[in-house]
């Protein structure tokens, strides 16, 4: 067993070996570990315990790295190694425990996660399940900034006062250049936090009229109901105005019948009832919105009868079916009652109209033709005014 005395780098190789067996134990370790920690986290899981689960499960998926970090440690402080090696080993050691660490906090991640899921599944908002990843990712961020930092500085063995002296320039010049992200990622947090719209309404912004379809860091997309897929950044679409067309609680329908001059007062009573008939307890009627049926106004060529209703809940189709069927049953209605629809017009009244004849004794026929004026006296036996 001599050669187990054998010196590499200043050691015998019994401590090479031993180095090994003690990193082998701790990822032996790790392995056990994972499996009792999944096991744990899948019985939360099943007992409705989320956040627990998912805290868990971060560590089960880091076990492995995290006793391998350890045991590296221990084994290379039991194997002293000449001054240019140790450096070195030193340096690996410090950036290995490194990604451990980074990779433990990249999986407690899932924890955040999980809590604002949770509360997105209780209040029952779309816009609040797609914060769940926004923070993900933003944290994700966070740990790998910080871990590069931190990995210059094992790697340079510099202070972090030099090194954000030296990173200041370009820092500076970056954030110039991303003002406008920064001023999208504000504009997504303001958006989360007033939730002027959910995943799947329908608004207006800008003149572009459709459904959200996703909520980022950056910016917003909606699809237009022609079909187009439409992106809106975050910092203006959390400054302007935005209609949001589904959170309506009703849909409101104006009509306006007009019927002819000539139409007798009774018919007159008997259209505003026929509207009335067809609207009383109308489908999507509200108790608290009944319709609305007047004879409102006098108009230059017509009578005109007023008509409103609300429809309940919003669904724009029935709505619209049953907005049809309406308007048909009134064209059969008044069809049947003899009420004749009105459209812009005139009347003229011409000269030699026994019913309507036209009264000429106030007008100045003072420049018409002569033959003119001689026609008209024998029509109406007017004499014009001079």
């Amino acid at each position: 067993m001599d050669w187990l005395y054998e010196e590499i780098w200043g050691n015998e190789l019994w401590r090479y070996l031993l180095v090994l067996a003690l990193i082998g134990l701790a990822v032996f370790v790790g392995m056990v570990v994972k499996f009792f920690l999944k096991r744990w986290s899948a019985r939360e899981e099943v007992s409705g315990h989320a956040i627990m689960a998912s805290g868990l499960m971060a560590i089960a998926e880091s076990s492995i790295f995290l006793c391998f970090s350890i045991g590296q440690n221990l084994a290379f402080d039991l194997t002293p190694f000449p001054e240019g090696v140790d450096s070195f080993q030193e340096v690996a050691s410090d950036l290995i425990t490194l990604m451990a660490i980074t990779r433990l906090a990249w999986q407690l991640i899932r924890i955040p996660e999980a809590w604002m899921r949770v509360i997105a599944s209780r209040d029952g908002s779309t816009l609040n399940s797609m914060i769940a990843p926004m923070v993900r990712n933003s944290l994700r961020a966070v740990v790998v900034v910080l871990a590069l930092l931190q990995g210059i500085q094992i790697i340079s063995n510099q202070d972090f006062t030099t090194i954000l002296a030296g990173l200041g320039v370009g820092a500076a010049a970056l954030a110039l250049a991303s003002q406008q992200s920064v001023s999208n990622f504000f504009g997504a947090i303001v958006l989360f936090v007033n939730r002027p719209f959910d995943m799947g309404d329908r608004i207006v912004y800008a003149g572009s009229d459709g459904t959200v379809e996703e909520v980022g860091i950056m910016c917003t997309k909606q699809r237009s109901l022609e079909g187009h897929l439409v992106t809106i950044p975050n910092g203006k679409l959390s400054g302007d105005v935005i209609r949001n067309i589904s959170k309506r609680p009703n849909l409101r329908q104006i009509h306006n019948f007009t019927i002819t001059y000539d139409t007798p007062p009774a018919k007159i009573r008997r259209a505003v009832e026929i509207v009335q008939e067809l609207l009383d307890n109308h489908e999507g009627m509200h108790e608290s919105l009944p319709p609305k049926v007047f004879f409102n106004e006098m108009k230059a060529d017509s009578l005109n009868i007023f008509c409103i209703f609300w429809y309940h809940p919003v669904d724009w189709w029935a709505f619209n079916a049953f907005n049809q069927s309406l308007l048909l049953s009134v064209f059969e209605r008044f069809a049947e009652e003899g009420i004749d629809f009105a459209f812009p017009s005139q009347t003229v009244y011409l000269a030699g109209d026994k019913r309507r004849p036209l009264q000429v004794d106030d007008i100045n026929l003072k420049g018409l033709p002569p033959e003119v004026q001689e026609m008209m006296k024998k029509d109406d036996g007017a004499t014009p005014s001079t």
